[in-house]
């Protein structure tokens, strides 16, 4: 998958999720529509879509659920590559390497390499996987307490029933967004191993040549 097909899905399936996730309570309350007419049609979908998706992105709310995963996975990106070093170093040292510059070595690594650009496409798709179950979990949780809350007051039994379906699609997502966790750690492991196959020397050479 390549790295504009990925932000691209990351602006349309949010956007998707929200409309659809949406679309039910319109119906629920009166409004009439059919999917595949007017500015629901197919072709035309995709336009609010985007436009949504951006919103979304902008306010960086998938942030709150991929922060923590984000930063083991760095962390264990880089903790390794130091390993792969194998120098004694001061914690000044490792601190100024950890502030991007191993990962910059690693993707420049990575990008000069056609099996690990390889590899790298599988991570790529798992991390459409990764950041969209967080965005389905959180855009299911919030609308299901919009259908709840409306569903409740009002006594009408399709709508906060609606909700607990939601619910249900939400912690659903959020079982398959640990299991793309755990498959992500699993393809950067196989990069890294690679890396101390192939590029120990060259890696060495970049850190040297970085903390003269």
């Amino acid at each position: 998958m390549e790295r504009k097909t990925l932000k691209s899905l990351r602006l349309l399936i949010p956007g998707l999720a929200l409309i659809l996730a949406f679309l039910p309570l319109f119906y629920q309350m009166g409004i009439e529509y059919k999917i595949g007419e007017g500015w629901l049609a197919y072709s035309l979908l995709i336009i609010p879509a985007f436009v949504l998706g951006a919103v979304y992105n902008m306010l960086d709310t998938r942030f709150f659920i991929t922060n923590y995963s984000h930063r083991k996975i760095d962390l264990n990106i880089t903790s390794s590559l130091l390993k792969i070093y194998n120098r004694e170093l001061s914690q000044e040292q490792i601190n100024f390497l950890k502030q991007k510059r191993l990962k910059h070595i690693f993707y420049n690594i990575v990008d000069n390499d056609a099996s690990l650009t390889a590899k790298s496409q599988l991570v790529y798709s798992n991390g459409i996987l990764w950041t969209s179950t967080a965005d389905v979990f959180l855009i299911s949780i919030f609308a299901s307490i919009i259908y709840i809350g409306i569903g409740v007051p009002t006594e009408n039994s399709s709508i906060w029933m609606t909700g607990i379906l939601l619910a249900g699609i939400g912690l659903l997502s959020i079982l398959f967004h640990i299991l793309t966790i755990f498959r992500h750690f699993n393809l950067s492991n196989d990069q890294l191993e690679y890396i101390e196959t192939h590029y120990v020397k060259t890696l060495k050479e970049k850190l040297d040549e970085i903390l003269q």
